[in-house]
């Protein structure tokens, strides 16, 4: 290589300063953008929806919310659509009078549905060549279900169950205090019959909140998901608006006719990881779990106020029964829980991939969203083989502190843990009241490595001397892999609903060899330390 010359060298030097500065560009969001408003538009983006169409098309629409927007007299929505799977998106459709829609395919048509304005009457529109035309709801024959009223949504699923296609909603007609107003709703229809007469459609009760409900704690539910359960009923699991953590849901019970919702407040809460936000559930055949994207609240960010306002980290989670959920891993992050969020996630299985529309705040050239939830961003996500999918596998969350303790012969790093005793009635997890129980005798008084549940840890263990580690996880919770290490027959538990069972596992270790410890579901695995 040449070597500039004396003078050729002060020539660029003088060069370099005489050059502006040149502002580095906004960051990019995650995902694929499908459409971008500025919060200086007073435009803000809501109700992320996607639908697959019957060709393998992707249809997703958003409507406008804001200073801007005319949301409560006649808001607008936009439709787009993909034809190569998510990589590029074409905006199709622009439709007023439309807000808090879900896209949904049946019976080879497109729909969408949704109240005609904040707070408005709920309609129905069909689309027959693939979102570019929508049919008009002026009449109770062409798509206008409620004639009169008040009514609260978000895009939630349509589930067909039984002959019958389900479809929650809540009604705004219980005061007009936000939240408060809300009454929990179930609409069903004959799958056979035509879906824009409002005559086909049965609604039931609406159900209305208690204040006293969680010892006081409970202020309002809303967007609720219609949901199969194993048994093979309909319920309406909803979001619920708290003060504080864990984030709960409720889960109503709907008539096998959709005409009675009911409610047990003894039973009907489940600590739900996400539930402060709206989230939606689905099915999964092939892993024989439901799965949820929710907009979570980690240990860290869990004193930045309501969790219903922390929107900045987004998991996969899964469930064997509807009441014990888990978080698979962590989708996206981003450090800043003011300005940036991921909400409102909708999405669908495709093959062994999730697809989803999410409702991004973040940067852009123009100082990035508003705040963390008047989005900037409408994003499309493809989430790989995500049955798969561990906490080993989370998007990067900066600023976790390396940690380093030394017991006996063991030097322990990772981050993410405390090192706590062991016992009956000792708490179990740093961000939960959870404690344990049925602890071995000899096992009471040692250390174990105390972690959030359901946050991704890292722990890894390197011998001083040979030892023999052992490990306790929730084994009924996927995600573990404990390949070379060996079952102890050994267990206790924590008081949750179920009282999960955390099985203890051995594997030696030779003076001077390190591993990482599994990790990889919701208790994440916990090292047990002789004293």
């Amino acid at each position: 290589m040449l070597k500039p010359q004396p003078l050729a060298l002060a020539a660029i030097l003088l060069a370099a300063a005489a050059c502006p500065t040149v502002a580095a560009p906004a960051p990019a969001p995650p995902g694929v953008v499908i459409d971008h408003s500025p919060a200086s538009s007073g435009l803000y983006i809501g109700s992320p929806s996607l639908a697959i169409l019957p060709n393998g098309d992707y249809l997703a629409s958003h409507d406008f919310f804001g200073p801007k927007s005319v949301e409560f007299e006649c808001p607008t929505s936009v439709v787009f659509r993909s034809s190569d799977r998510g990589q590029s998106w074409k905006q199709v459709a622009r439709l007023r009078c439309v807000f808090w829609n879900n896209l949904f395919v049946h019976r080879g048509a497109a729909y969408l549905m949704g109240p005609d304005k904040h707070h408005g009457r709920i309609v129905i529109r069909r689309s027959t060549d693939g979102g570019q035309t929508w049919t008009e709801p002026r009449d109770t024959q062409s798509g206008l279900l409620t004639p009169q009223g008040e009514y609260h949504t978000a895009p939630m699923p349509v589930v067909e169950h039984q002959g019958r296609l389900w479809r929650a909603f809540e009604d705004a007609m219980g005061g007009t205090v936000w939240g408060r107003r809300y009454r929990a709703l179930m609409l069903s229809v004959p799958a056979d019959a035509d879906l824009l007469v409002a005559a086909n459609w049965t609604f039931s009760n609406p159900l209305a909140r208690d204040s006293n409900w969680l010892k006081g704690d409970f202020n309002a539910w809303l967007e609720g998901n219609a949901v199969v359960t194993r048994e093979g009923r309909i319920v309406n699991i909803l979001r619920v608006d708290t003060p504080g953590c864990p984030e709960k849901a409720a889960i109503v019970r709907i008539s096998p006719d959709g005409k009675i919702a009911s409610f047990d407040p003894a039973t009907g809460f489940i600590d739900f990881p996400g539930g402060a936000k709206k989230f939606t559930i689905r099915f999964d055949p092939v892993s024989d779990l439901y799965w949820s994207l929710a907009t979570i609240v980690t240990e860290r960010h869990a004193k930045a106020g309501r969790p219903g306002g922390i929107r900045n980290t987004l998991a996969l989670t899964c469930s064997t029964n509807l009441i014990d959920w888990s978080v698979r891993t962590i989708l996206l992050y981003h450090p800043d829980a003011a300005r940036h969020g991921f909400q409102y996630v909708d999405w669908h299985f495709d093959g062994s991939d999730i697809v989803a529309a999410c409702r991004t705040a973040y940067d852009d050239a123009e100082g990035g969203a508003r705040n963390n939830h008047d989005a900037n961003y409408l994003t499309f996500h493809r989430i790989g083989n995500f049955r798969a999918r561990t906490l080993a596998d989370s998007a990067p969350m900066p600023g976790q502190a390396l940690q380093r303790q030394e017991r006996g012969d063991l030097v322990i790093t990772g981050t993410h843990f405390e090192l706590a005793r062991l016992d009956n009635e000792a708490k179990a997890f740093s961000n939960r009241a959870y404690v344990w129980k049925g602890v071995p005798e000899r096992y009471r008084g040692w250390s174990f490595t105390r972690l959030a549940g359901g946050e991704r840890g890292v722990l890894r263990a390197r011998a001083v001397r040979d030892t023999t580690l052992r490990l306790a996880t929730g084994w009924s919770q996927r995600g573990v892999k404990l390949e070379g290490w060996i079952e102890a027959g050994e267990t206790f538990s924590y008081n949750d609903r179920g009282n999960t069972v955390m099985r203890i596992f051995t594997r030696p270790l030779k003076a001077g060899e390190e591993i990482a410890l599994p990790q990889g579901n919701w208790t994440g695995g916990l090292l047990l330390i002789a004293d």
